[in-house]
């Protein structure tokens, strides 16, 4: 496969001497509401710096950031785990981000964001309809797992996609939390090397990425704190409203354009 290389952007750290503290405290903040819900962080922090850095770097190094915010919350919930979830996630997530590997051309499927926003908000609007909303089977998580890996180069931020499979009844907040984290980072995980092998250079960016992990290993620790101290009426309750919030973003963001 022939693989086309761009002239690489300079270090993003300096490109702006206002654009590093405004990543730095957005990348603190929202890891403390994924740390407390679980999500809505990364999908905040991807909208900032689609502002601030060059397009062809957003995606490569939000990965890398998440994977440190992700990483960081599954370990701090380790016992939380449902690791039988993951084990059904796990396999088709690396066939779909092969399968996207194969595809991708430097586009983004932005198209596909507004059928996101749409999706969610046909399950928030489910779970209103049934009072007793019923779990979706685990075998769901096949699914989920490959269209997350698919989309997760070339959409970015799929925690809006995800998040709804996870939010079980039969799972504490802690468990949907932890669960959701691992499946995140091992996404993460293997987005780096794809990213590599798709010709991304992330040496010249190193000072601005360990100045943003350092922030979302702070605000995951602060947001863990806070959520052992909230009961799972309020988690659920935060969860569908940052849900619905991230769905209209996405749906209003495609008709804005």
């Amino acid at each position: 496969r022939q693989r086309t290389r761009s002239a690489p952007d300079p270090p993003v750290a300096m490109t702006s001497a206002i654009a590093l503290p405004i990543l730095a405290i957005t990348a603190l903040l929202t890891s403390v509401v994924s740390a407390v819900i679980g999500m809505g962080g990364g999908f905040a922090l991807l909208a900032v710096m689609a502002i601030l850095l060059p397009p062809a770097l957003v995606v490569p190094l939000h990965g890398v950031v998440q994977l440190a915010s992700n990483g960081t919350r599954t370990l701090v919930m380790l016992r939380h785990v449902c690791w039988r979830i993951f084990a059904i996630y796990a396999l088709p997530l690396v066939v779909g981000v092969v399968a996207a590997m194969q595809l991708w051309q430097g586009g983004k499927m932005t198209w596909f964001r507004p059928l996101i926003g749409c999706f969610v908000l046909a399950f928030l609007a489910w779970r209103r309809v049934e009072r007793r909303p019923r779990d979706l089977p685990l075998a769901s998580f096949v699914g989920v797992g490959f269209a997350v890996g698919f989309l997760t180069i070339f959409v970015g931020a799929t925690g809006p996609f995800a998040a709804p499979f996870f939010l079980r009844s039969d799972m504490t907040k802690e468990q949907i939390v932890a669960t959701k984290a691992v499946c995140q980072t091992f996404g993460h995980v293997l987005k780096i090397p794809a990213f590599l092998w798709l010709g991304v250079d992330f040496a010249p960016h190193l000072p601005l990425l360990g100045v943003l992990i350092a922030c979302v290993v702070v605000g995951t620790l602060a947001g863990r704190y806070v959520l052992g101290r909230i009961s799972k009426r309020v988690f659920v309750v935060l969860f569908e409203g940052v849900l619905a919030v991230m769905a209209v973003v996405l749906i209003a963001r495609w008709l804005l354009e």
